[in-house]
């Protein structure tokens, strides 16, 4: 599933595309992916219009234009891919969008998880209105972390992964900011010492940011030459990597599911 670094690396590998273009068509394939798609909408407030800045909310991208925004998100399998015409080229091609005379992207997404969505001028969205800051906000701060968590028993790795707390954060980089900052996953969020939640907040940043860095800068580096979004250029240290020696202490990487996820640990260097 795309998480926060693939999506911003879209975002910046979109900007120079389509930042003060002007959408010249649109086409549908299907009536919905994972909600129904506003097509009527889009054609009225969309269509002819200029694109003026791409947002980030989380894992939502947001194309603005004078009257509101499109809403994009990219589900477990969607992806973007820049195409020389308005004839779809794969079999889950579900929209494509023209901008200027050979801008061509097409949105696929096999498993129609994604969405593709209509926000209107005051940017209310019942997908983002109850989202917490972003981890690079400078809300995201130790102080506000640790009081959204006071009461909470929830353990720490599914508060940081709760859209509502702090919009973005995946397992994959969930399970990687709490390695680096030598937190056991299964600690209640409510029992995170203010210093430790100063390291974990900087831990999720440069987290991120190394896997932005890595992420590459136009479309062509965000998808392996299958059209998969990879994370084949970031380094994990404990994700996925069950039963191997832990980088830092040599003992095995543990796994355990919770709420029908995995998460990877190692039992030595995170024991609190």
């Amino acid at each position: 599933m795309p998480e926060l670094p693939e999506v911003e690396t879209l975002r910046r590998a979109l900007l120079p595309l389509i930042v003060n273009k002007t959408c010249t068509a649109l086409k549908f394939y299907r009536k919905d992916i994972r909600f129904p798609i506003p097509q009527t909408t889009l054609r009225k407030q969309f269509e002819n219009q200029i694109v003026s800045q791409i947002q980030r909310n989380g894992k939502y991208l947001l194309l603005k234009v004078p009257k509101g925004a499109m809403l994009w998100h990219l589900g477990m399998s969607g992806r973007v891919a820049l195409q020389t015409s308005m004839n779809p080229r794969e079999k889950h091609t579900h929209a494509i969008f023209q901008f200027g005379p050979e801008i061509f992207l097409h949105f696929i997404d096999p498993r129609r998880f994604g969405c593709i969505l209509w926000v209107p001028e005051n940017g209310k969205h019942p997908l983002l209105d109850k989202m917490g800051p972003d981890p690079f906000a400078p809300e995201s701060n130790a102080t506000a972390l640790k009081n959204r968590a006071k009461k909470c028993r929830s353990p720490i790795k599914t508060f940081i992964m709760d859209a509502r707390r702090i919009a973005g954060i995946g397992n994959i980089y969930a399970c990687e900011s709490l390695y680096l900052a030598g937190i056991n996953p299964k600690r209640k969020a409510g029992r995170i010492t203010l210093t430790e939640w100063d390291r974990l907040i900087s831990c999720i940043r440069s987290t991120l940011k190394d896997s932005i860095s890595a992420g590459g800068t136009t479309l062509r580096d965000f998808f392996d030459p299958n059209g998969s979004a990879g994370y084949y250029a970031v380094k994990l240290s404990v994700y996925g990597k069950e039963g191997k020696p832990c980088a830092k202490c040599k003992t095995p990487i543990s796994r355990l599911i919770h709420s029908g996820r995995s998460t990877f640990f190692c039992v030595a260097c995170q024991k609190k």
